[in-house]
């Protein structure tokens, strides 16, 4: 019986590099919560609020309020695609920095106004920087420092959206109401805009974590040598220039899906405050539904994050704008708070789950290093589609005094768009194409 050498004890496997104990896209996130969070002045709900004051004081009719809505989204559909270049040339730190400061003169232009052309000069400004240059830049900056985890700080990020407008309708209704002037509401935002969208970007925003020596979503650096591109991971071959985004079905099916959720989301968004105060409820009422909406929203945000994170952002969206369909036939049935708040909960936890993926699904669909360009490259329809839509509904409520039909007609926009992206599946490129 022969015996063996016993084998050699097994060497210890090598541990593998780990990231930096303290990763600053952290801080990334946390500066573009607070760019969300401010940029929320210029939304439709706050906007909203003001609308009966303002017929009150200077007898204008609810369709010229909403054209300052339309006059913003044509200026924000007109500059988006350099403001696109722009953030993914410079990053975020001075466009949302340069914006804010604009907006916060604006406010103050607001806040003195006394004819239709000044509230239609100061707001669309104000409105198009917030809507087509902090908002994007903000989710471009998050989406360049994580890969793995976007979708989940998407979430976190679309919740100082959600915030703000669970905020600010209900600041503004109480500082009017406070004051017995509806100036002060405009100087209240005012503050907020100075304090948390000016500072904050232009301390700490970078544009990605490459500028640091860092990789994305705090990842080790990479081991010498050339990866072999056969095993490059997924989001590598999603690494589109606009030229080849063009190229892909999904590119074309995307912009026709996300048209029509700006059309119809931002038409819910500035007339749920009248339609609800049109059927008895009282301002502060109505606006304390705006509140529990976009509280809810927060929540929405966070939920469809982390649900996309494994489920992919396509199917969440999918199943959140059938949500959204759901919920608008409510707000148009909301005769009660009771029934006001059901539609906020409903509504508000599918919302907040779209708009934080919206913004997150061009980089979803093409990677980070073209995402401000592609994205832009479809805004001008997109920012035209949501300046048209709460103008051509306030048009249609003035000469018919009900808001069925358009409801309606908002639900069947938001199954059309789930069925755009239904029919979008993501593209993949060979690594080292281009």
């Amino acid at each position: 019986m022969s015996s063996s050498s016993p084998a050699p004890p097994a060497s210890p496997a090598p541990e593998s590099p780990r990231g930096p104990r303290f990763f600053y896209g952290r801080v990334i996130v946390a500066t573009a919560f607070a760019a969300t969070f401010s940029s929320v002045v210029f939304f439709n709900p706050v906007l909203g609020v003001f609308a009966s004051y303002l017929e009150e004081a200077f007898g204008w009719s609810r369709a010229e309020i909403a054209l300052a809505l339309t006059v913003g989204g044509v200026l924000a559909a007109v500059t988006s695609p350099g403001i696109g270049w722009a953030i993914d040339r410079w990053g975020g730190r001075w466009v949302i920095g340069g914006s804010a400061i604009v907006m916060a003169v604006c406010l103050v232009g607001l806040a003195n106004m006394t004819a239709l052309w000044q509230l239609l000069a100061f707001y669309a400004v104000g409105r198009a920087l917030a809507v087509g240059a902090m908002t994007p830049a903000a989710f471009v900056a998050v989406s360049n420092w994580y890969i793995r985890g976007r979708a989940m700080v998407a979430g976190i990020v679309a919740v100082g959206s959600r915030v703000g407008m669970a905020v600010f309708p209900l600041l503004v209704a109480v500082v009017i109401a406070a004051t017995g002037t509806w100036r002060a509401g405009w100087y209240a935002l005012l503050v907020v805009t100075l304090v948390v969208g000016v500072v904050p970007p232009l301390l700490f925003m970078r544009r990605r974590p490459e500028d640091l020596g860092l990789r994305p979503d705090g990842d080790p650096p990479e081991p010498l040598g050339a990866p072999d591109p056969a095993l490059a991971p997924d989001w590598d071959r999603r690494e589109f220039t606009l030229r080849e985004a063009l190229r892909t079905r999904a590119y074309w099916f995307l912009g026709f899906g996300l048209s029509f959720i700006l059309f119809a989301g931002g038409s819910v968004n500035f007339h749920q405050v009248p339609h609800l105060v049109d059927q008895g409820l009282p301002r502060t009422q109505a606006a304390f539904i705006v509140t529990v909406f976009s509280t809810v929203g927060g929540l929405g945000g966070l939920l469809g994050g982390a649900i996309a994170t494994r489920a992919t952002v396509r199917w969440t969206m999918v199943v959140a704008l059938a949500g959204m369909a759901g919920g608008v036939l409510l707000l148009l049935v909301a005769s009660s708070v009771a029934v006001a708040l059901v539609y906020a909960v409903v509504y508000g936890v599918f919302f907040g789950a779209m708009v934080a993926l919206n913004q997150v699904i061009y980089a979803d669909y093409f990677g980070r290093r073209s995402m401000g360009l592609i994205r832009g490259s479809h805004q001008p329809v997109q920012m035209g589609m949501n300046a048209v839509g709460p103008f051509a509904t306030g048009l249609w409520v003035d000469r018919t005094g009900s808001y069925e039909a358009p409801f309606i007609l908002f639900a069947v926009f938001f199954l059309i768009a789930a069925g755009a992206l239904v029919l979008s599946p993501y593209p993949q490129r060979t690594v080292g194409e281009g």
